[in-house]
């Protein structure tokens, strides 16, 4: 007979990352926000030392950075940011898809990974993986059943930001997501083909960045009163690419759209 040891309870500092981690991926402290130590403290009613560990640590997550004189800063998003990232995750992502259908396994046990991520992640208590969020939630539950652990904490920061700019697109626009097809990776992980799983996860991650960008370039436009894009069938100008989406948020552009803690668990914007 065999026993099971509790788990361990968090440390103070892993509290605090964790909760001012979903602060900052809900939009409850919006990119740009220049905050000090002691004020956020006092308004989690955490310990001084606790948020400054966890602070430390998210910096090194890119979501943080410290401000000369100010204290600290959230990392601003531009839509730069968002294409690199997508970019990003077709080389990261396909991975995990690759060695999991290698081994054909099968898809036991991945949609309660992918929930248990999510709610994790966000802090929702949801029954069910909300339909924007299904392809980078089966990411992470990929990411976990490959058994690369370098390729899961990878995993792990690009999904983070990407929910990010998820929140922001819901925040600032009305983003049409791309309902995902619940078959084609099944149907790729049960029959052992790397090359068709790593296809579906590449194909998702591409619906998604243009449904971010068709959503976001247009608000980001009209905000500086520039056209969308160079020219022709050309690409978003620099200025269009390099705005901080939080300066958007400032200045009320979406404001009361929706609560930016629940933006991307409105099934209505699946389309």
């Amino acid at each position: 007979m065999t026993s099971s040891s509790p788990a361990r309870p968090k440390s103070r500092t892993a509290v605090a990352r964790e909760v001012i981690r979903r602060r900052i991926l809900r939009l409850e402290m919006p990119p740009g926000t220049v905050f000090s130590e002691g004020d956020l403290a006092a308004a989690l009613d955490l310990g001084k030392t606790p948020v400054r560990e966890a602070l430390n640590l998210l910096t090194h997550e890119n979501l943080v950075a410290v401000a000369p004189h100010s204290g600290y800063l959230v990392m601003p998003v531009t839509l730069r940011d968002v294409r690199e990232l997508l970019e990003l995750r077709v080389t990261v992502e396909t991975l995990p898809a690759r060695l999991v259908a290698a081994r054909a396994e099968g898809t036991a046990g991945l949609d309660a990974a992918a929930l248990a991520w999510w709610q994790a992640t966000s802090g929702e208590r949801a029954d069910a993986v909300p339909t924007p969020v299904q392809g980078l939630a089966y990411a992470a539950a990929l990411a976990e059943r490959a058994g690369n652990a370098r390729a899961a904490e990878v995993e792990g920061y690009v999904l983070r930001h990407q929910l990010r700019h998820l929140y922001l697109a819901t925040a600032l626009g009305d983003p049409h997501w791309p309902r995902p097809d619940r078959s084609a990776l099944p149907i790729a992980l049960v029959a052992g083909d790397p090359d068709g799983a790593a296809a579906v996860v590449e194909d998702g991650i591409r619906a998604l960045g243009a449904a971010l960008f068709a959503t976001l370039v247009p608000v980001v436009a009209a905000y500086l009163s520039r056209p969308a894009d160079g020219g022709p069938g050309g690409p978003p100008p620099d200025a269009v690419l390099d705005l901080d989406l939080g300066t958007l948020l400032r200045d009320g552009v979406g404001a009361g759209r929706a609560r930016p803690s629940r933006v991307v668990t409105a099934e209505a914007t699946a389309r």
